[in-house]
């Protein structure tokens, strides 16, 4: 525990903290506008679609390589 000598200090570390309080509120205040311009239902939707298409064209590129190696991918299935 810190040891004050006198109220001026007290007062100096009561200031600071109340200054670093509000930058942490002005911190999460600017996060949750970042936060709710994110999940707006377009920006959703372009990432459910780039996710969908990038495992589209995996699949496609995997299924051209076994292909051209001549591995049938029937044979995996049960």
């Amino acid at each position: 525990m810190k040891r004050y000598n006198n109220i001026q200090e007290i007062n100096k570390d009561l200031k600071l903290l109340k200054l670093k309080s509000e930058i942490y509120e002005q911190q999460a205040s600017i996060d949750l506008i970042y936060l709710k311009k994110g999940l707006t239902v377009t920006n959703l939707l372009t990432e459910l679609v780039a996710t969908l298409s990038s495992t589209y064209f995996y699949k496609k590129l995997g299924t051209k390589i076994y292909d051209k190696l001549g591995i049938n991918l029937n044979m995996f299935k049960t």
